[in-house]
């Protein structure tokens, strides 16, 4: 059934796969050279006062079907994300971060094409704004719309990547006094779930619903973990991961479990296991079983429910790259409209990388 459903819209993703990935080749021929060429005096200045971290547009096909059978989703989206920061001084150690993205609310990070379910989307919101400021190498300070840290939690047992709170946080890294490589304070409010923009949810700073207090440990080379208390809006999480490098021999090259308690109120448990291998240079796979007990503000793809789930991903050029991902629910689901199937093709092109790489920036 899955097979048939996914025909004509997949074929569609596939070409658009196909021929950036034969554009970006024929692209990386005609310009290899380019990659020898010096770093002019103009791109030395601008970072001076302007570093990007992140640029990059993607597209992806998304099917959704409901426990009842029903095709939720069916549609071809896009995502445009910039990241930035202005700096103050030469070292970078007052600066203002700003990140530019699509997505119609704080838990989503894409726009709709028009093709399949769903109208076009061409909103750009300013998700994220805040002064980061760094005294020492030990101390950092942000203050404004920040994002989420979920140490080594990923989305699917903490928050979604698009949420950040407004508020301030403070980071130490003294691993030589206080033993763990990072301690994370942060204090302010999430909500206005509909209200991406952060200029729109600047007046919520003398607010706070949100406290997290969170530690990162790199024990060994191989191993390294985290773990957070979380309070929101009167819910108590306690959140743990531990993320394992194994030799090359093995059946994986690392292995992550994650898990979270709900505390209070309506106490509850949720957990991730995943495994990745690198087959190739090119190819790399990931496999795993997550369980969630409560609606939250993670990942989407992974609601209540019991969900196994496989991906794949393929490095088409250092730029270019196209990952795919499917989620299969098991046992009772919530509701009859409850996601059962859902499947991601998604087409990645990296511009921060590929200006560098020919020295533009």
């Amino acid at each position: 059934m899955l097979q048939t459903r996914l025909g004509g819209p997949l074929r569609h993703a596939v070409w658009i796969g196909l021929f950036s990935a034969i554009f970006a080749c024929r692209i990386n021929g005609q310009t290899a050279a380019a990659s020898t060429l010096p770093t002019s005096p103009s791109v030395n200045e601008l970072h001076r006062w302007f570093d990007l971290d992140a640029l990059s547009v993607s597209t992806r096909y998304r099917f959704v079907e409901s426990r009842s059978g029903h095709a939720t989703s069916d549609q071809q989206q896009w995502q445009f994300s910039a990241r930035g920061r202005f700096k103050f001084d030469r070292a970078g150690r007052f600066s203002v971060v700003a990140t530019l993205a699509t997505g119609n609310s704080i838990t989503g990070g894409w726009n709709n094409t028009g093709l399949g379910t769903g109208d076009l989307q061409s909103n750009l919101f300013v998700k994220q704004l805040y002064l980061n400021v760094r005294p020492t190498k030990s101390v950092e300070i942000e203050f404004g719309g920040i994002g989420i840290n979920n140490g080594e939690n990923t989305e699917i047992t903490g928050y979604d990547n698009d949420v950040y709170v407004t508020g301030e946080r403070a980071r130490i890294r003294l691993p030589k006094k206080f033993y763990f490589d990072e301690i994370s304070l942060t204090n302010g409010f999430v909500g206005d779930v509909n209200k991406p923009s952060v200029f729109h949810r600047f007046k919520h700073l003398d607010k706070s619903n949100y406290h997290q207090l969170l530690v990162r440990k790199q024990v060994t080379k191989a191993v390294e973990f985290s773990a957070d208390y979380t309070f929101e809006s009167g819910i108590d999480m306690l959140r743990q991961a531990v993320k394992i490098k194994l030799p090359k021999t093995h059946f994986a090259d690392s292995i992550l479990y994650e898990n979270y308690q709900r505390l209070d109120p309506h106490p509850g448990y949720g957990f991730n296991f995943t495994a990745d291998k690198k087959l190739s240079r090119k190819v790399s796979i990931l496999g795993g079983f997550a369980k969630i007990s409560h609606p939250m503000f993670n990942g989407d793809r992974f609601p209540q429910g019991k969900r196994v789930y496989a991906g794949a991903a393929y490095k088409i050029s250092r730029e270019l790259s196209l990952n795919s991902v499917l989620i299969q629910a098991v046992g009772p689901l919530v509701s009859s409209t409850g996601p059962r199937t859902r499947f991601d093709l998604i087409l990645s092109y990296d511009i921060l990388a590929a200006l560098r790489r020919y020295k533009v920036f």
